[in-house]
């Protein structure tokens, strides 16, 4: 009975938009209400599944190669983003930190979208987004490597559900999971307030606020290191975030509102990226990353 009364919780949630079986809604519920407990990867992708369900659907993107993602397959500009995410991927696989989650038990989903907005984000459970502009303003395959270096940095150290307010759970613990109480209306309706908080801690993170600087600040270090092993040019990501400094200039949202200033993360990981010392890049690496650009 508890258990289908927290499923109606879940169901109720009509303006969350998710589109997830009752046994994804369960085990998402299990995931974000349990805060004692490190996360098994099986809880972590279903929390991660229905933010990223969330986030696309409340600003409502639009997927490139979307007919091709429909029926199953990888194509054109995605399948080469998927394939440079891929290999950045098993580079995170290889170069944990303590408390790092390299390893999405349903793997990792790299997808374009289209916005002319420069941005990338990541949810929880290795879902990875990047926007066609933010590749467009790429000048090669190492830049693109580092932006999505740096998203799945995000995800490998637990950023988006380090978001969530521990706060969150306090008016709504003892009725929720004390076994012995019969929730009534007035305990579903905190339920759902509860979700729907945690989603929107977690997409405020992703998207709107953003995370600290200091988080942000850990993304890029991560994200040189997992590029860096995977025989990408650390450098590239100095060389992307200039690019990112001079459109600041002009405001706008995308990384411009959710990140620190380009100069400062500059900054920030320049003696890092000098020290991981530089790569000659293969100009198959440009040849492809060009085709794939004009493909968008």
């Amino acid at each position: 009975m508890r258990r289908a009364l927290l499923l109606a919780a879940m169901l109720v949630l009509g303006s969350c938009k998710v589109q997830l079986t009752p046994e994804g809604l369960a085990k998402t519920w299990d995931a974000i209400t349990d805060a004692q407990k490190d996360l098994t990867p099986e809880n972590e992708y279903w929390t991660g599944r229905s933010v990223a369900t969330n986030l696309l659907a409340r600003h409502e993107y639009r997927y490139h190669d979307a007919d091709a993602l429909q029926d199953g397959r990888l194509e054109g500009a995605t399948a080469y983003v998927s394939a440079v995410g891929g290999v950045l991927a098993a580079s995170a696989m290889e170069t944990t930190r303590k408390g790092d989650r390299p390893a999405p038990i349903a793997g990792w989903h790299f997808t374009i979208i289209e916005s002319d907005t420069i941005n990338a984000f990541a949810a929880p459970g290795g879902w990875v987004f990047v926007t066609t502009a933010a590749i467009e303003a790429a000048q090669s395959e190492d830049e693109l490597a580092a932006v999505l270096a740096h998203e799945i940095a995000h995800v490998v150290r637990g950023h988006a559900l380090g978001s969530i307010k521990k706060g969150r759970w306090a008016n709504v613990a003892k009725t929720a999971l004390d076994t012995s109480v019969q929730l009534d209306e007035q305990s579903l309706g905190e339920l759902t307030q509860v979700f729907e908080g945690a989603m929107d801690d977690m997409i405020d993170g992703i998207l709107v606020k953003g995370y600290s600087k200091d988080t942000e600040y850990e993304a890029d270090r991560v994200g040189l290191e997992i590029m860096a092993h995977a025989g990408y040019d650390p450098q590239a990501l100095v060389r992307y975030l200039k690019t990112l400094d001079a459109e600041q200039g002009g405001g706008g949202g995308g990384f411009q509102a959710t990140h620190p200033k380009a100069s400062d993360r500059i900054s920030k990981i320049q003696g890092k990226a000098q020290e991981l010392g530089k790569v000659e890049i293969p100009q198959v690496r440009f040849a492809r990353f060009k085709a794939a650009v004009e493909e968008l």
